[in-house]
């Protein structure tokens, strides 16, 4: 015995779960209808099962537009495999003349097979000008009432959710916390989301959202601190960069400091060596007088005596006493004595020598010292004076007395 649409209409609506038939039914109460019909009442509807469900609806509306008002509503809660069956059967289930139109022209891309649509229809009525073709639909075409019907749905129409890979006619509307992922009501059933924790997707998301936002304000908060801290980094770089170079002017002028003192010990000391090179010029140059004129008279003496030796005896003996007696009273040749003074300032010069060498010494060591210790400590960043600090009240003042 062949099926009636009333039977198909209550097949569709028995193959909804409980979740999605108490969302056909939702969808139901808030859906407008054609005036000629009325609305069945909320609380019917509220109460109503399957069976009694599809009673209603073709109680109150009819088993074609019943069939069509299903369809409606099946694809507005994103039903469209069971709302595809459910309109092949009411085809299937159709008188021949009820059929499609031979001469129906279904637009290319359309998801059930094929959509008639106004402009592309050739069926009879809408060629002839047939009364009913100026409306929204052809009553003796089905896919121009599918068309008619896919065009007043199509606000009501949310975002198609993905279909279970598991049962193929069930949507993910619940979402299981566990797993993190969403599932259909009849995976919630299952060993594998036992005693789970599910909840209805729009609750998951909802919650999920909050999350999200509290999230959100956690890092821009993160993003507002790490912009202050930038902030703050890009002031002390600032303050450390004029501190480095106040540091180096410093370093400069120190520097600076130590090589004139050096500059000006090194003129005060090499002054002092001049002016004891001077006075020992000057002694020199007295003594070599002195020493002359002794060597001159020794050698006036010696070519006397040369001569007397060569003369004849009578020659020989006149006046030999006088210049026997001047050879044995010439003088000795000055002996070389140091003056004592030159003896002090050459000891002191000495002894300066020594202390600066010792100070130099002492200043280069203590230098290296600290500064090796400080490049350790802050990796070659530090500058340290303790060795110069330390050198300078002992430095000797080259100018003292000669």
């Amino acid at each position: 015995m062949a099926k009636t649409p009333s039977d198909h209409l209550l097949s569709t609506l028995e193959e909804l779960v409980p979740y999605d038939f108490e969302k056909f039914k939702f969808k139901l109460q808030n859906t407008s209808v054609e005036k000629e019909h009325s609305r069945i009442p909320r609380s019917q509807i509220q109460r109503a099962r399957p069976v009694k469900m599809a009673t209603l609806l073709v109680t109150y509306y009819g088993e074609e537009y019943a069939v069509q008002l299903t369809l409606q509503v099946l694809r507005a809660i994103n039903q469209r495999l069971l709302a595809e069956e459910l309109h092949r059967a009411a085809i299937q289930g159709r008188p021949p003349d009820t059929a499609a139109s031979p001469r129906c022209h279904a637009q290319e891309g359309d998801p059930v097979g094929g959509t008639c649509v106004r402009d592309s229809c050739s069926c009879p009525e809408a060629v002839s000008g047939h009364p009913q073709a100026s409306g929204s639909r052809s009553p003796g075409c089905p896919r121009c009432q599918d068309s008619h019907e896919r065009k007043s749905t199509g606000s009501l129409s949310p975002q198609p959710l993905p279909q279970c890979k598991r049962y193929m006619k069930q949507v993910h509307l619940l979402f299981c916390e566990d797993h993190g992922e969403p599932i259909c009501l009849i995976c919630s059933l299952s060993q594998e989301h036992q005693g789970h924790w599910v909840r209805p997707i729009e609750e998951a998301a909802l919650g999920h959202k909050k999350q999200i936002q509290k999230q959100l304000e956690h890092v821009k908060k993160l993003r507002k601190a790490g912009e202050e801290q930038r902030s703050y980094g890009e002031e002390k770089a600032v303050s450390f960069l004029k501190q480095t170079e106040a540091l180096k002017q410093r370093v400069q002028r120190k520097l600076e400091q130590v090589y004139h003192f050096l500059e000006q010990q090194e003129h005060f000391f090499v002054a002092s060596l001049e002016d004891v090179g001077q006075m020992v010029g000057q002694i020199r140059k007295a003594y070599d007088t002195r020493v002359s004129q002794d060597i001159a008279l020794l050698d006036a003496l010696i070519g006397e005596l040369e001569a007397k030796e060569c003369q004849s005896e009578w020659e020989l003996l006149q006046d030999i006493g006088d210049i026997l007696h001047r050879a044995k009273t010439v003088p000795v040749p000055e002996q070389w004595t140091t003056p004592e003074e030159v003896k002090q300032k050459i000891q002191l010069l000495h002894q300066k020598l020594e202390f600066v060498e010792k100070s130099a010494k002492y200043f280069s060591e203590s230098l290296h010292s600290e500064m090796e210790m400080f490049n350790g400590e802050s990796s070659g960043n530090g500058v340290c004076w303790p060795g110069v600090v330390a050198v300078f009240p002992c430095a000797v003042d080259l100018r003292g007395p000669i």
